[in-house]
């Protein structure tokens, strides 16, 4: 933090006294903060439910559910961090949350969100590295103007200061962008490959990420979007594949729905119907019986026969319940969800087994892995964004320099 400042230390507005005005600033942050985590739903995996407020909400409460729940969560993370700043706490120290308790985020004089920029822009880590990119202060930026903004402020980021400053950042602290390495389909296909769906210790885990990884690939989703699936938003429509109803996504924040369709493959392993089917039957087997019941059904499980073919059966799993769900330290599925974290997680695990290398992978491989491989394949931008959802093609441009350069390249009409 700069120690000379127009305006009162962010240390000092954590310690003196309150005004009785200020006092309940401090009092709507912290009902505000409690609305946002029972909204965000702390401990739930993210997206996995509709944000639902109750008979008589008051508009307040409405305009915070105009927001999707993984936006809201990051948000309130962002401007966690600029209270820990207001309250005089370095990065790397640690902060309990009755000491940002009386820590106002708004209103805030456009010239101290501008000295909190340029401290985070200074920041470095212990290599001389930058702690913080441009797009993270970028980011901060938009929570502390959602929060100005929803309180009936002025928005510090549309003001010169604020503005010139996170210009001057962006032009001086660019870093690369560090992205998600495509899985391919033929990484997808060695990663498939190795994983065990017949082990009892295993199986289950293993089944539910080579399903994972194939719903990811094959519909372009966003991690959030595939964690959010639901029984209910299944369907196996005979002949043609696996309809996935995306109930609210990045680009769809009133939840109005869209279908992406997983198609049956000519290969069992890269058959998404038959991940499904596989799925949904360990699950019914375990709901069923038990341990016994899993054990049964995992014995002489292969990934080498079709079995989209054969369906469900009449037995059907809760509507309600997600259809990734965690597994135990046990080898079991729970009742809960898993969460975007959990994705990344699954596709580094699968991509390191495979020997694929261990740097680079992470959830968006599999949504880069689809549009690369469409690309390749010579797909317009209509036909990809009709699977991966994206609204503007412009978006497309930027998998195909990072992924597929020859794609439209000039360079590949000369004859060298």
């Amino acid at each position: 933090m700069p120690e000379e400042q127009s305006v009162t230390s962010a240390a000092t507005v954590s310690r003196r006294a309150l005004t009785a005005e200020q006092r309940a600033a401090a009092e709507h942050s912290r009902t505000a903060f409690a609305r946002l985590r029972s909204a965000a739903g702390d401990g739930a995996p993210a997206g996995s439910a509709a944000v639902t407020v109750p008979v008589g909400a008051s508009p307040q409460v409405f305009a915070e559910a105009s927001l999707s729940v993984n936006t809201v969560r990051a948000y309130r993370s962002d401007l966690r961090q600029f209270a820990r700043w207001r309250a005089g706490f370095l990065d790397h120290e640690i902060s309990e949350p009755h000491e940002l308790e009386q820590v106002i985020t708004a209103p805030v004089d456009p010239t101290e969100v501008a000295a909190f920029l340029a401290d985070k822009a200074n920041a470095v880590l212990p290599d001389g590295g930058q702690r913080y990119a441009p797009a993270t202060i970028s980011r901060y930026v938009a929570a502390i103007d959602w929060e100005h903004a929803r309180r009936g402020h002025t928005p510090p980021g549309t003001t010169p200061i604020v503005r010139d400053v996170l210009k001057g950042i962006r032009r001086t602290r660019s870093v690369p962008v560090r992205r998600a390495k495509p899985m391919t389909l033929k990484a997808l296909q060695t990663a498939l490959l190795k994983i065990d769906v017949a082990d009892l210790q295993t199986g289950a885990l293993g089944t539910r990420d080579q399903a994972l990884l194939l719903f990811g690939f094959v519909g372009a989703f966003r991690e959030s979007e595939l964690t959010a699936l639901t029984v209910a938003d299944l369907r196996l429509v005979d002949g043609e594949g696996v309809y996935a109803r995306v109930r609210k996504s990045k680009t769809d924040q009133d939840g109005a729905g869209r279908i992406k369709v997983l198609r049956q493959g000519a290969n069992p392993v890269t058959c998404a119907p038959c991940a499904y089917v596989r799925l949904s039957r360990l699950m019914l087997a375990q709901d069923a019986s038990g341990e016994a019941g899993l054990f049964a059904a995992l014995t002489g499980a292969s990934l080498a026969v079709h079995v989209c073919a054969d369906g469900l059966g009449a037995d059907r799993l809760p509507p309600s319940m997600p259809f990734f769900r965690a597994v135990s330290k046990w080898g079991l599925y729970r009742t809960t969800g898993i969460s975007p974290t959990t994705v990344g997680k699954a596709v580094a695990r699968r991509a390191q087994a495979a020997g694929l290398g261990e740097n680079g992978w992470s959830g968006h491989s599999l949504r880069a892995g689809f549009v690369t491989e469409a690309r390749n394949a010579g797909a317009t931008d209509v036909e990809i964004m009709n699977q991966t959802h994206h609204t503007n093609a412009a978006t497309l441009q930027i998998y195909d320099r990072e992924y597929a350069p020859l794609i439209r390249n000039a360079v590949t009409r000369m004859r060298l």
